[in-house]
């Protein structure tokens, strides 16, 4: 009897380890099911989390991240539990009302109190790093690698045909009249600075600098070709942010 019940007890412990595995990762063997936005991202920009952010650094500088990235704790970067890699996110100080823009690149935070960790870069920018925790509001611009922000009541935009980070190559001239992409202008450098490194983040590569005109500090492409100045407008839209075409009176790097 009692070898019957060792037996009867070893069966069902195989059973409920097949079904675990069944329903742990989807049939098919593939990648797990597709995350789709919720319906608490809107098109115009609704706080996604409320919660406290932290940040990491020296630790971590230099070594992977989750997405196979080499961590730079000088990039606006972050670390999410469940955000799409390519997500790009706006991040609210609630106490001081500073705000930057990172890119999910990372996993984390991992205490049940935390919604997000940043890049030591980002913390500075929100004026947190000294603290080491904030509150703050999360606000999803992108969703993960399409490059295409959520469409009404939390609907994935329309899929991309190619992936959001590509970058237009800048030697596309030929016969074409040059032109170039200002993304920005700004009466502080260092939002000028801060919006150098999100671009850095969309188009890896492609080598935006800045100048200062009409006592402004804009950020600009290098010279490209129509099409590519159009490729990258459409790129910009894409992430929220603005942008226009220059075609010409943008100084040369020295």
């Amino acid at each position: 009897m009692a070898a019957m019940k060792e037996v009867k007890t070893a069966v069902a412990c195989a059973l409920l380890l097949a079904l675990a595995a069944c329903s742990g990762r989807g049939g098919g063997g593939g990648a797990g099911p597709r995350l789709e936005p919720p319906a608490a991202i809107a098109a115009g920009g609704e706080v996604f989390q409320t919660g406290v952010a932290s940040w990491y650094g020296e630790d971590f500088d230099g070594k992977a991240t989750a997405n196979g990235e080499i961590y730079d704790m000088h990039k606006l970067t972050a670390a999410h539990p469940s955000l799409p890699f390519d997500s790009l996110v706006e991040v609210e100080n609630l106490g001081n009302g500073k705000k930057v823009l990172v890119r999910v690149n990372d996993r984390g935070p991992f205490l049940k109190d935390r919604v997000i960790d940043l890049s030591f870069k980002a913390a500075q920018r929100l004026d947190m790093a000294d603290q080491g925790t904030a509150e703050v509001n999360l606000r999803v611009l992108s969703w993960g690698g399409t490059g295409n922000a959520p469409g009404p009541a939390g609907e994935p935009g329309p899929v991309a045909t190619a992936p959001a980070r590509a970058v237009t190559p800048p030697d596309r001239l030929g016969s074409a009249a040059p032109c170039y992409v200002q993304a920005g202008a700004f009466s502080l450098r260092q939002n000028a600075e801060d919006m150098l490194l999100t671009l850095g983040e969309i188009f890896p590569g492609l080598a935006f600098r800045i100048i200062e005109e009409d006592a402004l500090f804009k950020v600009v492409s290098p010279r490209l070709d129509s099409a590519a100045c159009s490729d990258m407008i459409r790129k910009l839209v894409d992430f929220r942010l603005q942008g226009f075409v220059r075609k010409a009176g943008v100084p040369e790097v020295e």
